[in-house]
């Protein structure tokens, strides 16, 4: 049986990278940020909060200049 959101002590928050991405131009710091003020509120009330993101890539990508997605496992990681 689940419980209700409001009632949840542990609340994971799983954030995609097209929600974390600005447009394909790195990371979104001001939504993350704001995401992250929300979550703190959260946690003032005693709750355990989780935030899964992913990204990594997205950022790298930015970082090397890269413009489209590789595929090749060497270059995802480089990313």
């Amino acid at each position: 049986m689940s419980l209700p959101l409001k009632d949840a002590r542990r609340i994971v928050v799983k954030v995609g990278s097209s929600l974390v991405t600005n447009e394909g131009r790195g990371l979104d710091e001001q939504a993350i940020g704001e995401w992250c003020r929300q979550l703190a509120l959260l946690a003032k009330e005693g709750r355990e909060v989780i935030m899964v993101s992913s990204g990594a890539i997205a950022e790298g990508m930015k970082r090397l200049g890269w413009t489209t997605r590789p595929h090749e496992l060497n270059e995802l990681q480089a990313a």
